[in-house]
């Protein structure tokens, strides 16, 4: 009965021991950090369909004070690259090389300094990218009709029947004005007429705040009948347009027109329209990104091929060769030296040692040294040193 009662006693002690190393192995795993990497961007994933622009709307979609703006709303899934435009002109960009949902809004540019077409009217673009593809959706919105410049409307080549007749309406003068006769009508007003190259009929102000600044004659396109308010020809300005990865001198309408990103920066533009690409950075791989961006971040290895980059981005690891460790080496840079790759540095060092021709038991072959002193022989350089050890050996136990 003693022994009974001692084996329990036993059992019961071994138990509370497994009991408490487990617990201990559990507290110490929760207690170990996660790994994390905030000076970066989330792990590259390729995607294998294009994005989808779920919503992209904006309010209001008349600006009706010059100082009003748009709020753009967006959600889009599956992009690794959004760009937002207004007019041409870049409002938001945002790199997402995880590819995960994003929504969120962007403010758009004060109604006064957006180029217009001659309603009123421009056009706001959202374009997201992943290597599947591009998408893009695209919103119509407008300046109130008291924003718009007055008389001739923004484009005008200065018509000069359509002008006289305007003009002589205002001053109360109902006159139909012949081909030939109506410029010897002393209430007939002699407007300029603005060439194709200089095509725009504005006030002053309104060329200022539209951005004009190009006046291309000091003669008047337009005044209203009691000569108290003046408008002269304006050329629209040039700047720098990004479009297809090529950067080109153009007016920012024109740029607008074939999606591109416009600057009067020459700089800004050529930065926008580098390549994007694939960027090594702390053994990952992160797209779309450019090659200044990947510099400027600290990565290793930039390229628009994403095999090379792969190739190269590979955790460093260790090459034994002929019984020498080369460290760090890639697992490719390895095959070509014909060497036999090991991701860890322990392993590498204790199978990586160099061969000899050991003599053990009368026998000869070769092994590394920790084999050839566990097998109790002894190394030797040749196999002809061993062979001779070994004979010597065997004449002496004789």
């Amino acid at each position: 009965m003693r022994l009974f009662g001692w084996v329990r006693i036993v059992n019961i002690v071994f138990g509370l021991c497994v009991c408490l190393i487990l617990i201990g192995l559990t507290t110490a795993a929760a207690a170990q950090p996660m790994a994390t990497n905030n000076s970066a961007p989330p792990a590259f994933a390729i995607s294998e369909t294009p994005p989808v622009i779920q919503v992209w709307k904006a309010n209001p979609m008349v600006l009706d004070t010059a100082t009003s703006f748009a709020v753009y709303t967006f959600k889009v899934r599956g992009a690794m690259d959004i760009q937002m435009n207004e007019a041409g002109v870049n409002i938001k960009s945002i790199s997402n090389p995880s590819g995960a949902t994003l929504q969120g809004t962007a403010n758009g540019n004060p109604a006064s300094s957006i180029p217009t077409d001659q309603n009123g009217q421009f056009i706001c673009t959202i374009v997201a990218s992943n290597p599947a593809g591009s998408v893009q959706a695209e919103l119509t919105l407008s300046l109130a009709k008291d924003l718009l410049p007055q008389g001739p409307p923004t484009g005008s080549t200065g018509n000069q029947t359509t002008n006289k007749s305007r003009w002589l309406e205002q001053t109360g003068i109902r006159t139909t004005l012949p081909p030939v006769s109506s410029t010897t009508n002393p209430n007939e007003p002699d407007f300029f007429k603005c060439p194709e190259s200089c095509k725009y009929c504005l006030e002053p102000g309104d060329a200022a705040r539209l951005g004009f600044t190009q006046r291309c004659s000091d003669q008047r396109c337009f005044y209203d009948p009691k000569n108290t308010r003046s408008w002269y020809c304006y050329s629209e300005p040039e700047g720098w347009c990004c479009a297809n990865q090529q950067v080109s001198q153009t007016t920012k309408s024109r740029c607008a027109q074939i999606n591109g990103y416009w600057s009067l920066n020459q700089y800004e533009a050529q930065q926008a329209c580098q390549p994007t690409g694939f960027c090594c950075l702390n053994n990952q791989v992160y797209y779309p990104i450019t090659e200044d961006q990947c510099r400027q971040r600290g990565g290793s290895y930039w390229s628009t091929n994403q095999a090379e980059v792969t190739a190269r981005c590979q955790p460093p690891g260790c090459c034994c060769v002929n019984g020498q460790i080369q460290y760090p080496s890639t697992q490719s840079q390895c095959t070509q030296m014909y060497g036999t790759y090991y991701t860890d540095l322990g392993q590498c060092r204790e199978r990586c040692q160099s061969t000899c021709w050991c003599c053990a038991y009368g026998k000869v072959f070769q092994a590394t040294q920790a084999q050839c002193s566990q097998s109790g022989g002894a190394c030797y350089s040749t196999q002809s040193q061993a062979a001779a050890a070994c004979r010597l050996r065997d004449t002496m136990l004789k």
